[in-house]
């Protein structure tokens, strides 16, 4: 039967310190990667809708322009003796054309609220990142200060990972 390894004991109250101070910078850091994960996935989610409202308010002017091109070749194109049948063609065309603009406004409106929402979350992504980096290499420097029991390197570390932490709060309150 093979023996589990030791797990070596802390005796030194620096290491302490510093193996505290990594092991808070790194929760901060999965919290702060999670934020960014949800933000990039809700940017590139918001976009995809932005981008498919946009296609819709084309789709809807297309229609808009056909029912004004009818409206007006009716104008044109019926006979005189048919005033009653044709008016009544052109203001249904009209009244088409007249619809599919309302509409546009309102998926417009739609749609630019998507692209509002999705470069949000693409700025609370950018944040986080920027966070994450400060945390990451926090936690670097702190293992060096681990290594080389230099107190200065633990300084170091730590208030990189104070602006990290300070920069990812403000991700968390966009």
């Amino acid at each position: 039967m093979s023996e589990s390894p030791e797990i070596p004991e802390a005796n030194d109250p620096f290491g302490k310190q510093v193996a505290i101070t990594i092991a808070i910078l790194a929760v901060a850091l999965a919290l702060i990667d999670n934020k960014s994960d949800n933000a990039k996935t809700d940017a590139i989610i918001k976009t995809n809708e932005s981008s498919n409202k946009w296609g819709y308010y084309q789709a809807k002017s297309l229609k808009q322009n056909l029912c004004e091109t009818e409206s007006r070749l009716l104008t044109l194109l019926q006979p005189a003796s048919d005033a009653t049948a044709r008016a009544a063609a052109v203001t249904k065309a009209g009244a088409e054309a007249k619809r599919y603009s309302s509409e546009k406004e309102a998926i417009k409106v739609e749609a630019e609220k998507l692209a509002s929402e999705a470069e949000k979350n693409s700025k609370i992504n950018d944040r986080c990142d920027h966070a994450a980096l400060g945390l990451q290499i926090g936690i670097v420097i702190c293992s060096v200060a681990i290594l080389s029991k230099w107190r200065l390197f633990w300084v170091i570390g730590a208030a990189l990972g104070i602006i990290g932490i300070s920069i990812g709060v403000t991700a968390f309150m966009m």
